[in-house]
């Protein structure tokens, strides 16, 4: 992000500014880089982290310095890293590489968000909230729900929308009109209400994105007017259920 604020006329610094002020974008972890969390040595992981955030507060402000940390794609966690991230003030984190069994075993007994502890921390001095992605990666097919094949067909930068190709299980996403906002509609909230049942709360988060996403301006309008078309439908005609645009705070 610095690298791409350096080279904005001051114009665009402001738009940006403006969708950090609504509240529209936020900085999530917001290191200098992402670090092996699982073998680096802490002082390796507090200075980058500490070079990042005085960035963020020397050139947007200090209310824009990160509360919450996105860590989805470290292979491996140490159980430092809540102590890191308290130091720095954070209030909680999102994880998702966790063996898949430990994932299960969580799920079953809806413990997927929990307080993390040290080890040796006995008063939980440290603890740090928690929130584990479920399923098996951070992409679209994988976050909607349980199922991928249904997940995939709400990936609205795939064929034949865009380049992200086709879904490995042959159902293409479809345009949201209102010949097909209900069915398609039910369809994902089956999958939303699928996933909220292995937590605890009453509100589910559903990542939209993956890795080299949101290149484009296409790909960012086709996944934004699909999906405000079925947020719409399910906000005034199910009881009970709202779903809105989000960030990670």
């Amino acid at each position: 992000f610095s690298w791409w604020w350096e080279k904005q006329a001051e114009d665009m610094r402001q738009r940006a500014l403006r969708l950090l002020e609504n509240r529209q974008f936020e900085f999530v972890t917001g290191g200098w880089v992402m670090p092996d969390e699982a073998n680096s040595h802490i002082y390796a992981l507090e200075i980058q982290l500490q070079e990042g955030h005085t960035w963020i507060r020397e050139n947007l402000g200090a209310q824009y310095v990160p509360k919450y940390g996105w860590s989805i794609d470290p292979i491996g966690y140490s159980a430092t890293m809540p102590y890191v991230l308290h130091n720095f003030n954070f209030s909680a984190i999102l994880i998702q590489r966790v063996h898949y069994a430990v994932k299960k075993e969580l799920a079953k007994h809806k413990n997927l968000e929990f307080y993390w502890r040290q080890t040796w921390d006995e008063k939980g001095e440290y603890d740090m909230f928690t929130h584990l992605m479920p399923f098996y990666s951070y992409d679209v097919p994988h976050t909607c729900g349980p199922d991928p094949a249904v997940c995939c067909q709400f990936d609205y930068a795939r064929y034949p929308f865009g380049k992200a190709g086709k879904c490995p299980w042959h159902k293409d996403p479809v345009e949201i009109n209102e010949n097909t906002v209900k069915d398609r509609a039910l369809l994902l909230l089956d999958q939303y209400l699928r996933k909220a049942a292995l937590y605890r709360g009453n509100a589910v988060m559903v990542q939209l994105g993956d890795d080299f996403r949101y290149q484009l301006p296409k790909e960012a309008e086709d996944q934004f007017v699909n999906y405000q078309k079925i947020m719409d439908y399910v906000n005034e005609n199910i009881p009970g259920v709202t779903i809105r645009f989000a960030t990670l705070r």
